[in-house]
């Protein structure tokens, strides 16, 4: 395995329809209950004790 470059500089690109369908998928798991769940239980236990 060699070692990376320190000074070697990353070249990053922007990719418009990635970040689309990352959106999408985010918003799909929202929307169908997925995300949120584990912070509902968390926000009312914290209330009931």
């Amino acid at each position: 395995m060699s070692k990376r470059n320190p000074n070697k500089q990353n070249i990053f690109e922007f990719d418009e329809q990635g970040t689309n369908e990352v959106s999408e998928q985010i918003l799909n798991s929202y929307n169908s209950g997925f995300i949120g769940e584990g912070t509902e239980q968390t926000e009312s236990s914290s209330t009931e004790g």
